[in-house]
């Protein structure tokens, strides 16, 4: 084996000796060259863009900005009369007198207890108490079973008119009754004084002492309650008079009354009271 590599050895030349015996050398890889940016734009990027002042807006413009509809006006005043007594007005509404008032019926201490009974009382007289329905025993209809009790597979049925079926009677529904509570007369008195004592107090009491009318005007009516200037909504009460009291009916922030027919309710409803001078009459002599 020995004397093979050296007849090997000897067979080659000394040039491709030293070839074989050198590694190759490795060749250098080709580098691209960069891409060089315009020297304007990479100053223009290095730079940051010059902020321009906000513009200051006037003050006027400010001012001017805010809406009207924000800013809130007082609530112009209401007319009141002299506290705890009637005051009487003309035609043009200007005030003439103030008139002492009954104290058994314009002086008495309000209690919400009386107040709220009554007024429930009113109230509920005035439904009619005529929702109605049939039980199944007032259904019209055959009281045959409907098909046998056992062998169908279905539920049991007995009767057509079972609360159940359409067409059946009602379970535990309305009857005509009536709603009524029963109130003493002397209460009922005590509570609509209490009404009255109560706009009298507050100055909300007015006598028309200038309101006549040979025939309905509404027009006329409006005028006289719009110059009168008090708060609505407005209660006249009259005595006798259908003139009057047909001229308020087609008012939308008025309502009227007859003396005989005056309910506490129709008080408490009402901000203002304007008497004729009839009403004025036979209710403070009451």
């Amino acid at each position: 084996m020995a004397a093979d590599e050296t007849k090997k050895t000897e067979g080659e030349t000394p040039a491709k000796a030293e070839a074989a015996a050198k590694p190759a050398a490795k060749k250098p890889a080709a580098k691209k060259p960069a891409a060089k940016k315009p020297a304007a734009k990479a100053e223009a990027a290095a730079k940051p863009a010059a902020k321009k002042p906000a513009a200051k807006k006037p003050a006027a413009k400010a001012a001017a900005a805010v809406k009207p509809s924000a800013v809130k006006k007082p609530a112009p005043e209401l007319r009141h009369g002299k506290e705890g007594k009637a005051t009487v007005v003309d035609a043009d509404g200007k005030e003439l007198e103030a008139r002492a008032l009954n104290a058994a019926l314009f002086a008495v201490p309000a209690d919400v207890n009386t107040l709220h009974l009554v007024v429930r009382a009113e109230q509920a007289a005035r439904r009619r108490g005529t929702a109605s329905t049939k039980t199944r025993g007032e259904v019209s209809g055959s009281t045959a079973k409907l098909y046998r009790q056992k062998g169908t597979g279905r539920a049991r049925a007995g009767s057509v008119k079972s609360p159940i079926r359409t067409g059946g009677g009602v379970t535990f529904g309305p009857h005509p009754r009536s709603f009524a509570i029963k109130v003493n007369r002397k209460v009922v008195r005590q509570a609509l004084a209490m009404a009255l004592s109560n706009r009298a107090e507050n100055g909300n009491l007015f006598v028309a002492a200038g309101l006549q009318l040979d025939e309905p005007s509404t027009a006329t009516l409006n005028d006289f309650l719009v110059k009168l200037d008090i708060a609505a909504p407005v209660l006249v009460v009259t005595h006798d008079e259908p003139s009057v009291a047909k001229s308020v009916r087609n008012l939308s922030y008025a309502e009227v009354s007859e003396v005989g027919a005056l309910s506490t309710e129709q008080v408490l409803r009402a901000r203002s009271l304007v008497l004729t001078e009839k009403a004025f009459a036979a209710l403070n002599e009451a």
